[in-house]
C-alpha cells in the first residue's frame, strides 16, 4: 500500500491528435452513409446535406464574428453537426427547415453553452428535436419521390423471444 497515486483532472489519457483531425475522421466515417442516402433518395437529399452543412458552418462563423471570438470553423465540429443533422432529416423536407435546425443546433445548443465540448446535449440531435417539436407534420412525412429506389413497407411485431414467452 505504499503506492502513490497521481491525482489530476481529466482527460487522464492524452494523445497528440487534434480536435480538427478527430472531426475530419468522423466526417470520413459518415461519408459512406451520406453517399448511400444520396444515392437512395436522390438529388434532394444532396441538397439537404449541402444546405445543412454549409448553414452549420455559416452560423458558427457568424456567431464567432458577432461575439468577437476566435474563429472555430476550422475544427470541423460544425461540419459534423451539419452532417449528423442532415442524416436525421426526412428525404423530402423543405430546404429551409434543416437550415433553421442548424441555426438552433449551432447557436442555441452549441455556442450559447460555451462551444465545443461544453454543450449539454448533442447539437445535431437538439436541432432535430427542435424541428420535430416545431414542425411535427413535416418531420414525420417520409413520402419518397418516384425517382427513389427504396420504399420500405414494414410491419412491427414482438420479437421471437417475446412471442415465445407469451
Amino acid at each position: 500500500m505504499e503506492q502513490m497515486y497521481n491525482v489530476s483532472s481529466n482527460p487522464h489519457i492524452r494523445d497528440k491528435m487534434t480536435t480538427s483531425r478527430i472531426m475530419q475522421l468522423v466526417v470520413i466515417a459518415l461519408l459512406p452513409t451520406t453517399l448511400f442516402g444520396i444515392w437512395n433518395f436522390g438529388v434532394h437529399a444532396l441538397l439537404v446535406v449541402l444546405a445543412t452543412v454549409v448553414s452549420s458552418v455559416f452560423f458558427e462563423w457568424l456567431y464567432d464574428r458577432l461575439m468577437h471570438k476566435k474563429n472555430t470553423t476550422t475544427d470541423f465540429s460544425a461540419v459534423v453537426t451539419g452532417l449528423l443533422l442532415a442524416l436525421n432529416m426526412p428525404p423530402q423536407i423543405p430546404i429551409w427547415m434543416p437550415i433553421l435546425g442548424s441555426a438552433f443546433a449551432i447557436i442555441v445548443v452549441k455556442q450559447l453553452f460555451g462551444g465545443l465540448g461544453q454543450n449539454f446535449m448533442n447539437p445535431a440531435l437538439a436541432g432535430r428535436c427542435f424541428l420535430m417539436i416545431s414542425f411535427a407534420g413535416k418531420m414525420t412525412n417520409f413520402a419518397v419521390s418516384k425517382s427513389s429506389h427504396a420504399v420500405v413497407d414494414a410491419v412491427t411485431q414482438a420479437t421471437p423471444l417475446a412471442a415465445l414467452k407469451s
